[in-house]
């Protein structure tokens, strides 16, 4: 996708079938809702979610899409660790979704969604190592090589940059401390999640879009997006290392890209 694509050159494809994806994220409730109300509420796909090794009966079934179902499962803990260390849980966790749907996982695509967040700006060295590790396993959510497939896509600080990139102009230019920070802002504002629609999905690939090109990225395929992933990972350490804040961007957008819910014009 070229990075100059704006809003007026971007469309959903409601009616793209996308068969059963899973989407795998660290915390309990907030991207729960969000990945809801994306997934049911404005594009009305079928959703499951999976807490703590439990699944939930859908949430939502649509009968006019029976083949577009999303799986959402959070893990064991926040740490980046728990996508790379804790076989245990992978293989409990992905053992109950094939047990479930009957089908390998090799043919699901993964989207791994994570926030780099720092607690403070103290050296953090072997965490920046675990993540590094992370983007080049988990490189392409359809086939990355290994056994397990997925694509793991970062929030700059937090997955609320990505909530407010649905609804802030000149995000993009927008710079955040910390997660606490970012969570507050969209806390105190206006907006919430029940407001972001069809256009604000659309405003929030524009601010990505726009962050990438400050990176001199000018294009990306999405199938092909571990070099991008580690050039940004590595811009916004060099930025925090050096001024204390995270440019602010979430990847998150690139989940509906890869799946062929947003297209070009």
């Amino acid at each position: 996708m070229d990075c100059q694509l704006t809003i007026k050159n971007l469309k959903i494809n409601k009616n793209k079938s996308i068969g059963k994806v899973i989407v795998v994220v660290e915390g309990e409730e907030d991207e729960f809702r969000l990945l809801k109300h994306i997934f049911v509420d404005i594009l009305e796909y079928n959703y499951v979610p999976i807490k703590r090794n439990r699944i939930i009966q859908y949430e939502f079934q649509n009968k006019f899409n029976k083949n577009s179902t999303v799986i959402v499962a959070n893990t064991k803990s926040s740490s980046i660790k728990s996508i790379i260390d804790d076989e245990i849980y992978k293989d409990k966790l992905y053992n109950l979704l094939k047990e479930e749907y009957h089908q390998s996982l090799k043919n699901v695509p993964i989207y791994i969604l994570w926030d780099r967040d720092k607690s403070n700006i103290e050296d953090d060295s072997t965490n920046i190592e675990n993540y590094r590790i992370a983007l080049d396993t988990f490189s392409n959510a359809w086939d990355n090589g290994y056994e397990m497939n997925g694509l793991l896509l970062l929030s700059y600080p937090c997955h609320e940059a990505y909530n407010l990139s649905h609804f802030t102009k000149r995000f993009y230019q927008k710079k955040i401390f910390t997660s606490k920070e970012c969570k507050r802002t969209f806390g105190s504002s206006r907006y919430t999640i029940q407001k972001m629609s069809d256009k604000t999905v659309l405003f929030a690939i524009e601010n990505m879009n726009k962050s990438l090109n400050s990176y001199g990225i000018k294009n990306y395929d999405t199938s092909q997006f571990k070099h991008i992933n580690n050039m940004v990972f590595r811009k916004e350490e060099e930025c925090f290392k050096k001024n204390h804040y995270f440019n602010a961007l979430s990847l998150i957008s690139i989940m509906l890209i890869d799946l062929g819910i947003i297209e070009g014009k």
